[in-house]
């Protein structure tokens, strides 16, 4: 029961909410340390947040029923495209079981970035009011800026915050 009142929750909370005409995430005061995760991927491997350490990460919670996020999947795979990989991650969490309609929207959208799944949606230390909601990981791990609502994902602009 508990399980179908937070996917009920989910689904109409999932909102478009979009930021400033010119931002592309709000930067968050103050800024706090992201909770570690350690999270499978459709594969069966394990992907820990500590994976990435001294990286710049974005993390996604997204969901394929999600209409919002059809929406920014295609422009969030151009910006991992362009991205420098040595300074850049991208990974995305799916809300809920990772089944056959996730994979096929990973595959309809050619989705090339890490992919997990947060099966019964447990994940803690993680304020997701909403879907899809992305936040970006300093490489010392400090959660800088947020977005809720999906993006127009634009390399030019995700270069101008990690140089900040």
């Amino acid at each position: 029961m508990r399980k179908f009142i937070l996917s009920i929750v989910l689904i109409t909370s999932s909102v478009t909410v979009g930021a400033n005409a010119n931002e592309l995430m709000t930067p968050l005061s103050p800024v706090k340390v992201a909770s570690g995760f350690t999270l499978d991927t459709p594969e069966g491997e394990s992907l820990s947040l500590s994976d990435f350490k001294g990286k710049y990460v974005l993390v996604n919670f997204w969901a394929y029923w999600c209409t919002p996020c059809v929406k920014e999947f295609p422009d969030m795979q151009a910006l991992y495209e362009q991205s420098d990989k040595s300074k850049f991650e991208i990974i995305a969490i799916h809300a809920g079981p990772y089944n056959e309609e996730a994979a096929e929207f990973i595959e309809k959208f050619g989705i090339t970035f890490p992919v997990v799944s947060d099966p019964d949606t447990s994940l803690k230390g993680w304020d997701v009011p909403a879907l899809p909601i992305s936040y970006l990981i300093d490489p010392e791990g400090n959660i800088e800026y947020k977005a809720i609502g999906p993006r127009t994902w634009n390399a030019d602009e995700m270069n101008n915050l990690l140089s900040n």
